[in-house]
């Protein structure tokens, strides 16, 4: 008996079992018509390796078969290779059709590992493909291709095999540079922590201790002022809220000019100085309050979403069971949680135009633009780019489990695009969106974009409003036309589901539509008009007769609402027409961006109610800062949950709002460390360097 007949024996039996439930069409695409007889393989058992595959996988091929021989006879067989393999389970028909067998058992096996196979099944009676994924267990010896071989030679329609190997990637000179560059950072931060501490104890001052350049350095007596105020002084590295922390006044020791910007760059990572800023709950008197609240919730809303859609990348036992969920009303929330998006485009467009205005007034209408956009790109792409190191070349050694090995190959396209995303041109290169590094920071760019091209608005803003107006009002409707017409001419359907390109369609409505700049600018030009507004009229100082406010914001939430749940009857068999799609996606997100700038506009203005309250509360503030360094976290740590996963997933909404609480709680957490040991030094250096725009 051949190693051949042996895995054709194997694979049939289990193909044959799936084959009961599934659709005949199915079958024929996972089985070819014309497989070989059994008594051919019989007869070519003394050919020299006639599959191709590698001479040392043959070999251990052959010694496994001999050895199983033997020992069958008398019971002392291995049988938790063949028990390892990948079965057919229950619920067939439910859309159970991965296989991935049991990843221990083989992995505990001397000299077995574990492989993983991609097959190629699709069904006749819709579009859709029908991923399976299929576990066996492999002699040490084989290779990838030599799996892949045999399960061709099987008659299996193999897309892609990968077997487990320890570790998961070589440890390159790229891993032990990531490696001492977090383990430089981290020394950094405590080294700098301890020795503020130090620098600022009472019994340092008491025992008259300081460092020789200090001693040499003529002696001025008498309290700090303000601007001679080390960085200890809190300060809110966010624009909106300037003074958060009052200055703390100690007897000033006399200092060197040289060793007085050494010990701010060394505090500018000291955790005593940054953690009180972190979370300081106290907010400027200019700061509009009730962002806090929506951009936590706008970040919540994102990691739902991406949590339900990660967990659909994932093998699952029930697939049909979370189809179903798209025909729930309320499912609704996280079908279009894609305006969690749009709401960060309206604040980033808000506090541009908000911000830089109030700057131009200080300075009689001239800003620095050269630190304009340096400050954007300092405050945005070091983040970036030490979330890349961590996700290309320490992530992939964490895993465990059937999922593990196939998720360590996934960095590869970062290593050829990687650049793409410090330029922020990763929404239109390359081509196939999905296919760049860390995906989800295709919003940096479209912020980036939009940033760049704020000072062409911002200027006429500034000095001649109306045209400044009308250049957004331009602006807009070239967005409206623009997407009505890819829609168009792509008949792409509104139902978020179809992210798969239709018979007439030029490409996917992710890559064509939702990554691009041109049809997403919309709900960032709709903030920089209610910047401009609450930059041009103080707090209060707008009044409403309360009918007229009550008016607005049954609007207001009306529009909010029908963005997001008039969409239910497509997902019910009542389809909309071209028209009517072309409609809803060249204006749901102008929309979506005017009803959530009305809830902004009347909270600020006093017309916010218990709303205000809520969303203005300062226990916000905190979450609110780390807002950014979640976002670009949250995605790996979903990863990290999904790799280590070592069945099939089982789809419940109890369970995924489980997984969510604790994704969302981990990811803040780890953001907390991420932006205390990069984020706040960064912006405490730009500050003692860069001047002030």
């Amino acid at each position: 008996m051949t190693p051949r007949l042996i895995l054709i024996l194997a694979v049939t039996l289990n193909l044959w079992a799936l084959s009961t439930g599934l659709p005949p069409d199915v079958v024929f695409k996972m089985m070819h018509p014309k497989l070989e007889p059994i008594s051919p393989l019989l007869e070519s058992e003394g050919a020299d390796n006639p599959l191709h595959i590698s001479q040392p996988c043959w070999d251990a091929l052959n010694r496994t078969v001999n050895i199983t021989i033997h020992k069958l006879l008398n019971g002392s067989v291995p049988l938790e290779v063949l028990d390892s393999f990948g079965k057919p389970g229950a619920g067939i028909l439910a859309g159970n059709i991965n296989m991935l067998g049991h990843f221990d058992e083989c992995e505990s096996v001397q000299d077995f590992k574990y492989c993983l196979a991609s097959l190629n099944v699709t069904n006749n009676g819709t579009s859709l493909p029908l991923p399976m994924n299929y576990g066996l267990c492999a002699p040490q010896e084989c290779t990838d291709l030599d799996v892949g071989l045999l399960l061709i030679d099987a008659h299996v329609p193999v897309l892609t095999a990968v077997c487990t190997q320890y570790p998961h990637q070589p440890f390159t000179w790229q891993f032990f540079l990531t490696v001492t560059f977090f383990s430089l950072l981290f020394v950094t931060v405590v080294f700098s922590s301890l020795y503020y501490a130090w620098y600022h104890a009472p019994s340092c001052h008491r025992d008259g201790f300081m460092p020789l350049d200090e001693q040499s350095a003529p002696n001025t007596d008498g309290p700090l002022r303000q601007e001679e105020a080390p960085a200890f002084a809190s300060q809110d590295h966010h624009k909106e809220a300037e003074n958060d922390l009052s200055v703390v006044h100690l007897q000033q020791r006399p200092q060197g000019t040289v060793l007085r910007t050494v010990n701010k760059v060394f505090f500018s990572f000291a955790l005593p100085q940054n953690l009180p800023k972190l979370l300081s709950g106290k907010l400027s008197k200019d700061s509009i309050d009730c962002l806090h609240g929506i951009r936590v919730l706008s970040m919540l809303w994102v990691i739902l979403g991406h949590v339900f859609a990660f967990t659909a990348m994932a093998p699952m036992i029930n697939p049909l069971t979370g189809l179903a969920w798209f025909k729930r009303y309320g499912f609704l929330t996280v079908t279009n949680a894609f305006f969690s998006v749009d709401s960060f485009f309206l604040l980033s467009g808000l506090l541009v135009t908000y911000l830089t205005l109030k700057t131009m007034k200080k300075r009689n209408g001239r800003i620095p633009w050269r630190w304009f956009y340096f400050h954007r790109y300092w405050r945005l792409t070091p983040a970036v780019a030490i979330t890349m190191l961590f996700w290309v070349y320490v992530t992939p050694y964490f895993g465990h489990g059937p999922l593990a090995q196939v998720s360590a190959q996934s960095r590869e396209p970062c290593k050829q695009y990687w650049w793409t995303n410090l330029l922020y041109i990763n929404n239109f290169y390359p081509t196939n969106g999905e296919a760049g590094c860390i995906s989800w920071v295709w919003y940096l760019a479209n912020d980036m974009q939009f940033f760049a091209i704020s000072p062409l608005i911002l200027i006429p803003l500034y000095h001649i409003p109306w045209l400044g107006m009308c250049f957004i009002a331009v602006l807009c409707c070239a967005s409206f036309v623009i997407t009505g017409t890819l829609v168009g001419v792509n008949q792409f359907p509104v139902a978020s589901l179809q992210f798969q390109p239709g018979p007439h369609a030029h490409g996917t409505f992710f890559d064509l539509v939702y990554l691009r700049p041109y049809c997403r600018i919309t709900p960032y030009l709709v903030g920089m008009v209610l910047g401009y507004i609450l930059y041009k009229y103080p707090k209060n100082s707008i009044k409403m007769r309360w009918p007229i406010a009550v008016l607005g914001w049954i609007v207001a939430c009306g529009v909010g609402y029908t963005c997001i749940y008039c969409v239910y009857g497509n997902y019910n068999g009542h389809v909309w027409g071209v028209a009517a799609n072309v409609i809803y996606e060249a204006f749901c997100r102008f929309a979506w961006g005017a009803a959530l700038a009305w809830i902004i506009f009347a909270c600020h203005y006093g017309y916010g109610g218990w709303v205000n309250s809520l969303l203005g509360h300062p226990g916000w503030a905190p979450l609110s800062r780390l807002t950014y360094c979640t976002y670009l976290l949250h995605p790996i740590i979903i990863s990290l949950f999904n790799v280590h996963q070592g069945t099939v997933v089982y789809l419940s909404l109890v369970l995924t709002a489980f997984y969510f609480a604790g994704i969302s709680l981990v990811s803040y957490g780890c953001a907390a460390i991420f932006s205390l040991m990069v984020e706040f030094p960064l912006v405490s250096l730009e500050k003692l360097f860069i001047p002030r725009a």
